[in-house]
C-alpha cells in the first residue's frame, strides 16, 4: 500500500501511514461483528428462552520501524443485550480491555527467519480442536509471555511461554495476568515432498505442550493440575482430498492422580469434481479415552 497506484478501496490509505520516513509507518485494522444467539429451554432445563445480542469491536495500530520490528496494540469492546443473559463473563460482555500489546523482532540468518513476540497475543497453532482463539466468543482468549521461532522453507520451530488473560466486564484496569495457568511448549513445522500421492501440499506439525493451572477445579474439589500433550498434526491436500487429522496423548496429573489420555481427531473432505468450487463430501471422526486413578475421567 506504499504505492498509491496499488490503492483501489477507500481503506488503502489505513494500511500505510509514513511516519517521517517510508520505512516508519502506521498501518490501522478494525472489525465489527454483530451475533445473535438463541436458546430454548437454555441448559436443558425447561425454562423461559434466552437470547444474547453481542457486539465485538475490534481496534488494532500496528507501527512498522525499519525492516525488523514493529509493535502492535489493539482495543476491543464486547457489549451485551438480550433477554434473560443472566451474568455473562468477560469473554462475552466487555466494556472495554486491551486484547493485545506486543513488540516483536525479525531478522534472517542465512535461509531462515527467526523472530520473537513479547507481550499479550492471541495465541494460535496446531489442530484448531485443541487450541483455539475461542471466536464464538465476544473477546477472543489473549495469553501474555514470549513466542520465538527459526523458520526456514520445508523446517520451522516455534517456542512459547505464556500466561493465561483474566478477563472482567469493565474496563482496561480489571483483565489481570493469571500468573496460576501456564502454556509453555514447542511446535516443529515440516513440509512434506510434493511428490507424495501424485503431488500434494502436506504439512506435519510435531508438538510437545504444557499447560499448568494452579487452581483447577473438579467438582467441589480445586488441586493443581499440569497437563502435558505430545502429539502432531498432519493436515493439507492431496489432489481432490484435504486432510486435518491430529493424533494426541495426554498426561499428567491432577493433585495426586495421574491423567493418561488419547484423542484422535480425524476430519477431510473430497471434491467431487475438478475445479475448485465443486462440491465436497467431508468425514469427521473425534474418538478420545482417559484413565484416572478412583475411577475419574480425565
Amino acid at each position: 500500500m506504499c504505492d498509491p497506484a496499488k490503492r483501489d478501496d477507500i481503506f488503502d490509505r489505513l494500511k500505510y501511514i509514513p511516519i517521517g520516513s517510508d520505512d516508519v509507518y502506521l498501518t490501522l485494522s478494525g472489525e465489527l461483528r454483530t451475533r445473535v444467539n438463541y436458546f430454548s429451554n437454555p441448559q436443558g432445563r425447561k425454562s423461559e428462552h434466552q437470547r444474547q445480542d453481542s457486539y465485538r469491536i475490534f481496534v488494532g495500530t500496528d507501527l512498522h520501524i525499519g525492516e525488523h520490528f514493529r509493535a502492535y496494540g489493539e482495543l476491543a469492546r464486547g457489549p451485551m443485550d438480550g433477554k434473560n443473559i443472566g451474568s455473562p463473563s468477560g469473554t462475552l460482555s466487555n466494556d472495554l480491555l486491551v486484547q493485545q500489546a506486543f513488540v516483536d523482532g525479525t531478522w534472517q540468518v542465512g535461509q531462515v527467519d527467526v523472530g520473537a513476540r513479547v507481550g499479550r497475543q492471541v495465541f494460535i497453532d496446531g489442530s484448531n480442536l485443541l487450541l483455539a482463539n475461542r471466536d464464538n466468543n465476544t473477546v477472543q482468549t489473549s495469553l501474555t509471555g514470549v513466542r520465538a521461532w527459526a523458520r526456514g522453507s520445508t523446517l520451522r520451530a516455534d517456542v512459547f511461554d505464556l500466561y493465561y488473560t483474566t478477563y472482567g466486564n469493565g474496563g482496561i484496569g480489571d483483565d489481570p495476568i493469571d500468573w496460576g495457568r501456564r502454556f509453555s511448549g514447542v511446535t516443529a513445522g515440516i513440509v512434506l515432498p510434493k511428490h507424495l500421492f501424485g503431488g500434494s501440499k502436506l504439512y506435519l506439525d510435531p508438538f510437545v505442550w504444557r499447560l499448568r493451572n494452579r487452581e483447577a477445579t473438579w467438582g467441589t474439589e480445586t488441586a493443581r493440575e499440569e497437563r502435558i500433550y505430545a502429539g502432531a498434526h498432519l493436515w493439507g491436500e492431496a489432489g481432490p482430498v484435504t486432510i486435518d487429522w491430529t493424533a494426541n496423548h495426554q498426561g499428567g496429573s491432577y493433585g495426586s492422580r495421574d491423567l493418561d489420555a488419547w484423542q484422535v481427531l480425524l476430519a477431510g473432505t473430497y471434491r467431487l469434481g475438478k475445479a475448485n468450487t465443486a462440491p465436497r463430501l467431508g468425514l469427521h471422526f473425534d474418538y478420545a479415552t482417559g484413565e484416572a486413578p478412583m475411577g475419574r475421567a480425565s
